[in-house]
């Protein structure tokens, strides 16, 4: 028998509150709730994926990330959650659902930085105001942003001590082998923008092609700030983990190369 539990409070139009928060939900809870307006399409994806082995792993990575920052608006990340979930679980049709699957099966600790990293993009862009349609393509493109490294040899992405200068030129060829994998799909640009150019820097220092300000893409812009974040705050092979509020103050030191406002926007949604 189907059985999961509210991930918030769920409330009528008129306040009412018609189902608590990690109270037990069953299909017909969710048929009722259906009747009243309220959808609970996500119950549906756990219920079609939850004996899956990459559901369960894509799960906890999602809620491991929540419970790793405070946010202040649980129906802000709430939102956003629900958004990745049906990006990862229901498009599995889409040209580019193979590389995320490939993220899956290749390096844990990567395919979680990518989930971590559609994730703050995409509350970056909400908070900008984005529509609906252009958080999900933000979110894409930032799931996407390193599947560049899937054609990198995985002794050098998983090295623990100090790439030489061959290894660091060969890692930064990410970007390009990326836009490259997926150039041949005919995607929205603004994927490949966020894949090419998120190791751009605003002052021209970055790579591929030293870009500056408006000659980055503003989703490239979001991403680039949103990749620091986590890198710099989970796990990666060759460089300790250092706190948020940390991060954060490096961002703020490195002014001219990452957008203010970006930091400042995802400064608002953390406690």
């Amino acid at each position: 028998m189907f059985e999961t539990n509210a991930k918030q409070d769920i409330f009528d139009k008129h306040g009412t509150l018609l189902l608590a928060k990690d109270y037990k939900i069953t299909k017909d809870m969710i048929a009722r709730l259906n009747k009243l307006g309220i959808s609970l399409e996500i119950s549906d994806i756990v219920e079609k994926n939850k004996n899956s082995p990459f559901f369960v792993n894509s799960m906890t990575i999602i809620n491991s990330f929540e419970n790793k920052i405070e946010f202040k608006n649980h129906n802000l990340i709430s939102s956003v959650n629900k958004i990745l979930i049906s990006i990862i679980f229901e498009s599995k049709k889409e040209p580019w659902w193979i590389f995320i699957n490939g993220l899956s099966n290749y390096l844990e600790w990567l395919y979680t930085h990518s989930i971590n990293v559609s994730i703050i993009s995409m509350l970056i862009a909400k908070q900008l105001t984005y529509s609906d349609k252009a958080i999900r393509n933000i979110g894409i493109g930032a799931i996407l942003h390193d599947i560049g490294k899937l054609l990198i040899p995985k002794d050098i992405i998983q090295k623990t001590e100090e790439l030489n200068n061959f290894e660091k030129t060969l890692v930064r060829q990410h970007c390009e082998l990326g836009m490259h994998s997926l150039e041949t799909y005919s995607l929205p640009q603004e994927y490949l923008d966020i894949v090419l150019q998120h190791h751009e820097r605003l002052d021209g220092s970055g790579y591929p092609n030293g870009l500056k300000e408006d000659e980055i893409s503003l989703n490239a812009q979001i991403v680039m700030v949103a990749d620091v974040i986590d890198a710099c705050t989970t796990y990666c092979p060759n460089r300790a983990s250092v706190g948020i509020r940390d991060i954060i103050k490096q961002l703020r030191q490195d002014n001219a190369k990452y957008s203010q406002d970006i930091v400042s926007i995802f400064e608002e949604v953390i406690k």
